[in-house]
């Protein structure tokens, strides 16, 4: 009997060994290192004829000056080693005719560390992949993003400004994540406008509602009419406007509701001031994110500046 009971607890020592293996494997995350690196930097392995690095460079849309999509650096396979298996954003090209008959795109999450994203991008030829790259660019390119944007919103998580969150919910009846230096605050009628007021890269944040949904040309009257009431310079003459030849605008589905994303530059009228700008418009809500950073890049400032708009629920 007595070793009876041993066998038993012998064997439920090795279930519970087990039960504790499975619950790490499923938090293998937790056990990774944490990834290197800067926003919007990414290491391509094994690109030999530097096609995918090029496609990762291309210019990014709604800056003032070119800037590049990514900050990309490259190695070759046989120099992917531990060091760099840490980097936040990995791109492995594999090129094999005996593997492969097709181009194709996956990627995995958090392989040697996190927050990680691996893409991995085959093809059987460099002339097949030189083919079909114009058409993998945007899925590539959108992984990506993505994977930055997810980034940036979970720092902003731990990182928010309460007040001014309120203040959005009082007047707007909306949740926005605001971040924590925004500390500057400016109220008029159906509109608020959030600045961290820094003078070497200001960051700010508007809210404002119309009256209806606006069309694309009606949104460029909207935007400029509440700019020019809103946000003036040293007098009444000099006032926020749109450089109307320079937006662009999209579609996008974000928690279940459509928004139609618009970027673009503003100037200030009769004033040397000026930047980008993006804006999100859900119904005849508009929540838009604009910089003035002269003289600096202002393409991760935009992009981290813009997670806090999709929070908006």
């Amino acid at each position: 009997m007595w070793q009876r009971t041993i066998s038993l607890g012998g064997m439920a020592w090795l279930l519970i060994a087990a039960t504790v293996a499975l619950a790490a494997c499923s938090d293998r995350q937790g056990l990774l290192p944490p990834s290197g690196g800067k926003p919007y930097e990414v290491l391509v392995v094994g690109d030999r004829d530097g096609m995918v690095a090029t496609a990762l460079r291309s210019e990014a849309d709604g800056l003032p000056q070119r800037e590049p999509e990514f900050d990309v650096s490259t190695t070759d396979s046989d120099g992917f080693k531990a060091p760099l298996k840490v980097a936040r954003n990995i791109v492995m090209v594999s090129i094999n005719p005996e593997i492969y008959t097709a181009t194709k795109i996956r990627y995995e999450k958090n392989v040697f560390a996190s927050p990680q994203l691996m893409v991995y991008i085959s093809a059987p030829s460099p002339e097949t992949l030189r083919k079909d790259l114009a058409r993998l660019t945007p899925r590539l390119l959108d992984l990506l993003r993505r994977a930055e944007l997810n980034a940036a919103i979970a720092r902003l998580r731990q990182q928010r400004n309460a007040k001014a969150e309120n203040m959005v919910k009082r007047m707007f009846g909306v949740d926005l994540w605001i971040p924590m230096d925004m500390l500057s605050s400016k109220r008029g009628k159906d509109f608020l406008w959030l600045s961290n007021n820094a003078p070497d890269g200001m960051r700010n944040i508007v809210v404002y509602r119309s009256r209806k949904a606006a069309s694309p040309q009606q949104f460029m009257m909207l935007r400029d009419s509440v700019m020019r009431a809103n946000i003036k310079g040293e007098t009444d003459a000099m006032y926020m406007q749109t450089v109307a030849e320079t937006v662009t605008e999209s579609v996008a589905r974000e928690k279940g509701r459509t928004i139609i994303i618009r970027r673009g530059l503003w100037q200030m009228k009769g004033d040397a001031m000026g930047g980008p700008f993006v804006s999100h418009t859900a119904g005849n809500l508009t929540v838009e994110a604009f910089v003035f950073a002269p003289g600096t890049k202002k393409r991760n400032q935009m992009r981290q500046l813009e997670a806090a708009l999709y929070t908006l629920k």
